[in-house]
């Protein structure tokens, strides 16, 4: 072979070395079959250019290109074998069988996708066991009002009890609390899916803090709860859904003067930090447990069930509050202490939403 020609097989052969380094680097192929493809395309430019001039390099050639398929052969089996676990797998879930997980080892592209594979199991997991959760608590709230309601109208049936204006009454509180339900169901159904529509407009806040205290005022001192509202400085405008936020600031205020003892109180107060405008109430009630403030927000969940059934609580109001709050593009948060309650909500002020 002519020296020159091979110097340049070699400097082809490092070109190609650095090549596929790099392409092993960026994750596009294992390095055992980078390795053999050079061999052989090194051990064929060899075997091409010597001729019957070098057929002494005849062996070795072959000695390369021996060992090169049995390295790719195993190679490829290996990857193979990979991307089975991964196909099995794939099966298991379209049988709904969200158990499974892909176990493989190292840190190429397949381990990668692996990891990524596992992380969609867990998440579609958790949103299975959520659904599950929800049609559980939804039939558990169902059951109850429909049982009182069935039963009374059965001792009106028999004439137990007598079908005069106060049965009624209680038969219609029944059906109105079956509406609510119904009602934040859907309110939650439809922000899960980001179709619940908000009506924008600029909300004053003093005006909105005036108006929330006139509307609970009177349930306040029904109770003998001392009812306060604060300004802190000026305040610019909110560009919110005003009806959505009146609602999520009478869940909350109604949620403080409920779990308020006689004689306690409820602040509520507003004020500017930065880009946002705070919301704050506080109450003076017996303050919520630690194991519980992980879950306020969540829904259906109620630390006291039989309390908050009898005042007429879905369980849903918290879980609507947060989704009311995150579609405005604010945020809402609650910590407690043996002394009270305070629910915070921070909303971007008018200009800053996205």
């Amino acid at each position: 072979m002519d020296p020159w020609q091979r110097r340049r097989d070699w400097r082809e052969a490092r070109r190609e070395w650095h090549s596929a380094r790099r392409a092993w680097r960026g994750g596009g192929m294992p390095l055992p079959i980078v390795w053999t493809a050079v061999a052989l395309a090194w051990a064929a430019a060899g075997w091409w250019h010597g001729g019957a001039a070098h057929s002494h390099w005849q062996p070795a050639v072959f000695l390369v290109l021996a060992i090169g398929t049995v390295v790719f052969a195993f190679v490829t089996a290996r990857f193979t074998r990979r991307l089975e676990r991964l196909r099995r797998a794939a099966e298991s879930i379209s049988l709904r069988d969200l158990s499974v997980r892909v176990e493989i080892g190292g840190s190429d592209a397949v381990a990668d996708l692996a990891a990524s594979f596992n992380r969609m199991l867990d998440r579609l997991a958790g949103e299975e066991r959520a659904r599950r959760q929800l049609f559980a608590d939804v039939a558990h709230e169902l059951r109850h009002p429909l049982a009182v309601l069935r039963g009374r109208i059965e001792s009106m049936q028999d004439g137990v009890a007598p079908l005069e204006p106060g049965q009624l009454l209680l038969l219609q509180d029944e059906v109105i609390g079956l509406t609510r339900l119904v009602g934040d169901l859907r309110d939650l159904s439809l922000a899960d899916v980001g179709q619940l529509s908000l009506h924008l407009a600029e909300v004053d806040v003093p005006t909105l803090v005036g108006q929330l205290r006139e509307s609970m005022e009177p349930v306040a001192e029904a109770r003998r709860i001392a009812l306060t509202a604060t300004l802190e400085g000026q305040i610019p405008a909110l560009r919110a859904d005003p009806d959505r936020l009146r609602q999520v600031m009478l869940n909350l205020l109604t949620n403080a003067v409920h779990y308020t003892p006689a004689g306690g109180s409820v602040a509520l107060a507003a004020r500017r930090e930065g880009p946002d405008a705070v919301l704050e109430v506080t109450d003076t009630g017996p303050g919520i447990d630690a194991k519980d403030m992980p879950h306020v927000f969540d829904r259906f969940y109620r630390a006291d069930r039989a309390r908050a059934r009898a005042s007429g609580g879905t369980g849903l109001g918290l879980a609507i509050v947060r989704s009311l709050v995150e579609l405005h593009g604010g945020t809402v948060s609650a910590d407690s202490s043996p002394a009270g309650s305070r629910f915070t909500v921070r909303l971007p002020l008018a200009g800053r939403q996205t």
